[in-house]
């Protein structure tokens, strides 16, 4: 884990009265940092973390943290999540990535202009997907305010160009595939000529070993499952700023006790934190969407022996 320095203790500062559309209902937008507590977050190049499906991870220089909503993303940080665990990462254009199950993202590099202080802002970066599913957005504000994007994201086998639109993709093993929802995107392998997708359905796959074929359309089966991969799943365990209900993993005698808690917790993708409370110390994750989420990340503890969560509660927050 990075050392308590390194990280960002999660700031109050909130998007007041913002609030997004997803599907599993309306998100607060959060504006916490991973940079120093009590500063504001400002229009920049940076990429925050909206909500997670638990459990997951964000890393930076080979170091990993627990991913929570309002984390920052930096260049050549990464995003990670485990099995049946989804991320919403929001860039600063206000498009929207989301991550599937097992996946590792990285941002290479991202860089913002604005060439003129009332104008539209001018985005470029560079994204890599190293293993998994990955959706990409833009947001229709972005679109409405004339903003531009040029985004590059890097396969195992092909780089996908953006250019704004609402697209899918994965990358594993076996194979590289694209799959255009609204816009178009270029993709490029090797030293041939790029691949257009401009269609809405327009799929293009290529897998290890076999010789490419040409692009063509996804089945409604196949979109609706290219979607879904990627979609966070309600009840299952999910974190953003604004939740109201916790989990409560330990209510322990001693703070050492329950700072090793907390530790093997955070080491496994878990955002906790101890608070001292009628002479003990409960050892708790904050901010479960709903009551659901929050059975849901107990069952997952109670369910991993290594952590040594044999009760625990799930509780309400007072305002």
């Amino acid at each position: 884990m990075l050392p308590s320095s390194a990280l960002q203790t999660r700031s109050a500062t909130r998007l007041p009265g913002r609030f997004i559309r997803h599907s599993l209902g309306v998100l607060l937008l959060g504006a916490g940092l991973w940079l120093s507590p009590g500063v504001a977050r400002s229009a920049s190049d940076s990429t925050v973390v909206e909500a997670v499906q638990l459990p997951a991870w964000v890393e930076r220089n080979g170091q990993r943290r627990p991913a929570e909503p309002g984390v920052l993303l930096r260049n050549n940080d990464k995003a990670i999540t485990a099995g049946q665990s989804r991320m919403l990462l929001r860039m600063s254009d206000r498009s929207v990535i989301k991550l599937g199950e097992q996946t590792e993202f990285q941002i290479e590099n991202v860089t913002v202009r604005k060439p003129q202080t009332s104008g539209p802002s001018e985005l470029s970066a560079t994204l890599r997907l190293v293993t998994g599913v990955f959706r990409y957005a833009t947001d229709y504000s972005s679109k409405a305010l004339g903003n531009k994007r040029e985004l590059n994201l890097k396969m195992a086998t092909a780089t996908v160009g953006i250019r704004g639109t609402d697209f899918w993709s994965m990358t594993d093993a076996a194979h590289d595939a694209v799959c255009m929802f609204e816009g178009k995107v270029e993709v490029v392998r090797d030293a041939k000529p790029g691949v257009m997708l401009d269609k809405p359905g327009a799929f293009w796959a290529v897998f290890t070993g076999e010789p490419e074929k040409p692009a063509g359309q996804a089945t409604p089966d196949q979109l609706a499952k290219f979607i879904d991969q990627a979609e966070m799943q309600p009840g299952q365990g999910i974190v953003l700023q604004g939740g109201r209900w916790r989990t409560v993993a330990g209510f322990l005698p001693s703070a050492a006790g329950a700072n090793a808690l907390r530790s093997k917790l955070q080491t496994a993708g878990y955002p906790a934190e101890v608070l001292a409370k009628d002479g003990k110390f409960e050892v708790r994750i904050n901010e479960l969407a709903t009551r659901e989420d929050a059975e849901a990340v107990l069952k997952q503890l109670q369910a991993n022996n290594a952590l040594g969560v044999t009760e625990g509660r799930v509780a309400l927050a007072t305002r």
